[in-house]
Parts: C-alpha cells; sequence; structure tokens
C-alpha cells in the first residue's frame, strides 16, 4: 500500500477502512455509510445492499437509493 497516496493517512481515514470510495462506479456517500454504493454506470442505479455483501449486487433507481439505505441499515443494524 502506498502510504503516501493522497486517500491514506497515519492517523487512519474513514475512506481506508472503505478504499472502493475512491473508484468512479462507487457513490461515495452510500459507501461511507455502510453500503455497497456500487452504481450501474448506464443507468445510474446504485446497489443499496451492504458494504462487503454476498453474491451480486440489487441495483434500485436513483431516486429510491437513500430511502431503501435507510431501511437496511435500521433493518440490519449497521
Amino acid at each position: 500500500m502506498d502510504t503516501n497516496s493522497p486517500g491514506t493517512s497515519a492517523s487512519g481515514s474513514r475512506s481506508q477502512s472503505v478504499p472502493e470510495v475512491h473508484n468512479s462506479s462507487t457513490d461515495e456517500a452510500a459507501a461511507l455509510l455502510g453500503g455497497c454504493g456500487q452504481v450501474h454506470l448506464p443507468s445510474g442505479s446504485m446497489c443499496t445492499l451492504r458494504n462487503g455483501h454476498a453474491g451480486s449486487c440489487e441495483f434500485t433507481p436513483a431516486k429510491r437509493v437513500d430511502a431503501l439505505l435507510a431501511e437496511h441499515k435500521a433493518a440490519e443494524g449497521w
């Protein structure tokens, strides 16, 4: 790991624990909240499952993402 890159710090930034936030196909806000955040670039839909989930992503239309992230977070305790 390059400890001199902007995405890493000696103090351990939050993005270090979620390295995919620097991926252009990942929604940073969703990933930092604990969601997968993988974005289907052609449609703009986003996966609202938990970060690191098993299996395929379940893509949701962008207008429903905030509500589903909140539901998953509350129901699953993340």
